[in-house]
């Protein structure tokens, strides 16, 4: 479930599934889990945090833990033509699926994103 209105490109995501497939890690470590979807739930009930980047940085950490750092650093050379490091390809592609995970809630009705 992806709207586009957060993310412009998913790309990235489908490089690493293709990546980590090559790699024999695991290719699901990028898809949104219902665990996120819950987590980000929480997060919009219990605290008062509303916009969307505050969101997206409180996600970010558990979408990390998933994160194969070697898979992420060759999507970013492969998409962007650039070795960006293994810690910053692994924060970029926690954003983005953190991104999604926004979207994907707000298209299943868990959330409302305004004025973004």
């Amino acid at each position: 479930m992806a709207s586009g209105r957060l993310v412009g490109d998913y790309t990235p995501i489908r490089i690493y599934q293709e990546v980590a497939r090559e790699m024999g890690r695991d290719p699901g470590s990028v898809v949104i889990s219902s665990e996120d979807l819950g987590y980000l739930r929480n997060l919009v009930i219990s605290s008062s945090v509303r916009d969307v980047m505050s969101l997206v940085s409180m996600l970010v950490p558990l979408v990390k833990t998933r994160i194969d750092p070697s898979v992420a650093r060759e999507v970013y050379k492969r998409y962007l033509g650039v070795d960006v490091g293994e810690d910053r390809a692994v924060e970029m592609i926690s954003e983005l699926v953190a991104k999604w995970c926004i979207e994907a809630a707000e298209l299943m009705g868990i959330i409302s994103i305004k004025g973004f």
